[in-house]
């Protein structure tokens, strides 16, 4: 199993929110912000640079993001640490790293865009999360309106999120532990919303003697898992049942999501994993526990409280 390319960057750095409807002081004004943010990604041109903190480390990114008659394109491009870029055109994913000279390439499938987004049923966790409307802040010189969605028990992070009151793009994410401390965050430090962006932006350079790699393995769809929770946290529900990898060296990957928050689950031979893992591990928001079970070796991850994957690890059984 290689776990670390299933920790897809962008889209596998943030995770989606979902926030309630049932709060009359605030429904007209958080209903409308969910409206346009949902429809952000496929209507607006602009330029900025952000800074994303993940544990320990900061990464600066320079984005231009522009739709035209063949779809959404965005990029991404560093300015710090490994240099990378990051081009998507709809639901594919480029990344190039010329250092190394490699290529990967990747699908989305359903999650548009490589920043969160909100979905607009906002019924679905309302036992789940409450939320408040914090007013109005200013990001990278731009008027914002706060979200703040706080958890009601112990198996989800809280989050708080900035969303710019012109074109409703998230401008800033902080990503809050069990204690209310930041665990992740991202920012833009600059920004601006343009009429078009140029389309050489999102050229590909040369990939000439670079090696291309396919980060979508899966054969088939969904597929019978064989496997279940018996201690699955209240509101996570499985939404994808894959198998990825070569025949004889195959892995099965759970997602299990509430709506906001999600866990990956692997499960292989503990003789071909290359990630052995018991008890627990943790990575600023990122938190995995393993156990091993007759020669299986299973892994549950995500950026979800220890108690989350723990759960779910230590109640998986076999169905068949």
């Amino acid at each position: 199993m290689k776990i670390a390319r299933q920790m897809r960057i962008g889209a596998a750095t943030f995770l989606t929110f979902a926030i309630l409807s049932h709060m009359p002081a605030y429904a007209g004004n958080v209903s409308e912000i969910v409206s346009g943010m949902s429809a952000a990604d496929k209507r607006s041109n602009y330029t900025g640079t952000f800074v994303l903190r993940k544990s320990d480390k900061m990464m600066t990114m320079h984005v231009v993001h522009g739709v035209d008659d063949r779809g959404v394109w965005e990029s991404m491009e560093s300015l710090n640490g490994e240099a990378r870029k990051i081009v998507r055109h709809n639901n594919e994913v480029i990344s190039i790293y010329p250092e190394r000279k490699l290529v990967t390439v990747s699908k989305m499938g359903g999650k548009p865009g490589l920043h969160p987004i909100l979905p607009e049923n906002l019924e679905k966790l309302a036992n789940y999360y409450t939320i408040n409307q914090l007013g109005d802040d200013r990001i990278a010189g731009r008027e914002t309106s706060v979200l703040n969605v706080q958890p009601k028990d112990a198996y989800r992070y809280g989050y708080k999120y900035w969303l710019d009151n012109e074109t409703r793009v998230l401008l800033k994410c902080d990503l809050l532990d069990e204690n209310g401390d930041i665990v992740e965050q991202m920012m833009y430090t600059s920004f601006t919303n343009q009429p078009e962006v140029p389309q050489m932006a999102f050229n590909i350079p040369d990939l000439s003697g670079f090696t291309s790699q396919s980060l979508d393995r899966s054969r088939g769809e969904q597929v019978n898992i064989g496997w279940r929770a018996t201690d699955m946290p209240q509101g996570f529900m499985l939404t994808q049942s894959v198998v990825r990898g070569d025949v004889g060296n195959e892995s099965l990957h759970l997602m299990y999501s509430d709506g906001l928050a999600s866990v990956s689950v692997f499960i292989e031979s503990s003789e071909n994993s290359t990630h052995r893992l018991a008890g627990a591990s943790r990575l600023g928001a990122l938190n995995a526990y393993g156990k091993q079970i007759n020669g299986i070796q299973i892994i549950v991850m995500g950026e979800v409280p220890e108690a989350t994957v723990a759960a779910i690890a230590e109640s998986m059984e076999r169905t068949q």
